[in-house]
């Protein structure tokens, strides 16, 4: 037993001891069990504090596990699921859950988070367009897959973040992500893949991108266009085999205008990562593409 220990058991003891009367054998043993039980929480709050789940949902999944987790880690966001029993596609769940956001009457008491169940899901129209904060989960990169339509961010910077991780976007009948004139966008583990336009693109907004793979775009993989700056990381990395329609303006790596920042987190270079690009090549435009240091 730690001086720490032996100091706190002592102490519950003296306690009770100062009370007298029967029963002091087992209240001693209650007051043993409480600290126990209290270090326990402590330090499992310690060990957490130090941990990170692969992703909310397991986090969730954890938290309801057994009371003792429940009670020791702090309550998740609020979230929901699609498929939803209410809601035939994901746009319109995006619509409610935006709908919801700006009622008065709901008083934040709102999901904030979005978890895409394991399948393959299509939709109306070329995008599935989002305009407020929200944070979008897959079950991972080639187990939600969607098919036929992309992801456009809108809405102001000054209203929050998007946050879309382990999902593929394939076959887009125009980008896979566009986020234009809108709120940041942090990307994990996503694959974008035979679009007919850009796979990722943005026009005035900052997109954070780990793990990131574009395949097979017909235009360019990546395009920051003016006051952009897109960020890679990790070593997942890959953008190869896009400009297929051939354009020579078009790039695997496209800093488009003199305004354009393409970052390359260490220890990633623009030969590793961007490769077999056709129409331009693999790099290219008039702004910067550089390494920085993480």
């Amino acid at each position: 037993m730690s001086t720490g220990e032996t100091k706190e058991t002592t102490t519950a003891t003296t306690a009770l001891d100062a009370d007298g009367g029967g029963g002091h054998d087992e209240l001693s043993l209650l007051a043993l069990r409480l600290v126990s039980h209290h270090k326990r929480m402590s330090l499992l709050q310690r060990i957490f504090s130090f941990h990170e789940t692969k992703s909310p949902k397991e986090y969730i999944n954890l938290r309801s596990s057994s009371k003792l987790f429940h009670s020791v880690l702090r309550p998740p966001p609020l979230w929901t699921s699609f498929p939803h029993s209410n809601h035939a596609t994901l746009q319109s769940l995006v619509d409610r859950l935006e709908e919801l956001r700006g009622d008065e009457k709901s008083s934040g008491n709102v999901p904030s988070v979005l978890f895409i169940d394991e399948g393959i899901y299509g939709g109306e129209g070329d995008y599935v367009k989002v305009n407020l904060p929200l944070s979008m989960y897959g079950a991972g990169r080639g187990k939600t897959t969607l098919v036929g339509i992309g992801l456009q961010i809108q809405g102001k910077k000054i209203d929050g973040i998007i946050e879309i991780e382990d999902l593929t976007i394939k076959g887009g009948s125009e980008c896979g992500l566009w986020v234009c004139y809108g709120m940041n966008v942090i990307l994990r583990r996503i694959s974008v893949e035979d679009c007919l336009y850009q796979g990722v693109v943005a026009t005035e907004a900052d997109i954070s991108c780990d793990d990131l793979q574009v395949i097979g775009c017909h235009d360019s993989g990546v395009r920051a266009e003016e006051n952009t700056t897109i960020t890679l990381s990790g070593q997942g990395t890959s953008i190869q085999g896009n400009g297929t329609d051939g354009c020579n303006n078009r790039y695997g790596l496209d800093a488009s205008s003199t305004s354009s920042k393409l970052k390359l987190a260490a220890p990633l270079t623009k030969e590793e990562i961007s490769t077999n690009n056709s129409g331009g090549g693999n790099w290219g435009g008039e702004g910067t593409i550089e390494q920085v240091s993480k």
